[in-house]
């Protein structure tokens, strides 16, 4: 069952870098453990390497496309 209420939200490659600095000045402070930021740093990095591959995704699609224009004139 689909939730309607769900909203899709993305992040950006910079998000994920403020993401992971945040998380060090709050280790830093004594804000989080060690062991939060680590859990944190993981997920961040596993999401920039989505958005890098996402975005490699976009560019071959954008290149295949202009191909096929300039094959099909």
């Amino acid at each position: 069952m689909e939730n309607e209420n769900h909203t899709e939200t993305t992040m950006s490659a910079a998000e994920v870098a403020a993401v992971l600095s945040q998380t060090m000045r709050d280790v830093s402070e004594r804000k989080i453990t060690l062991r939060q930021a680590m859990a944190v740093s993981r997920i961040a990095l596993s999401l920039a390497k989505v958005i890098e591959v996402a975005d490699l995704n976009d560019r071959v699609e954008f290149i295949e496309q202009t191909l096929k224009r300039r094959k099909s004139k």
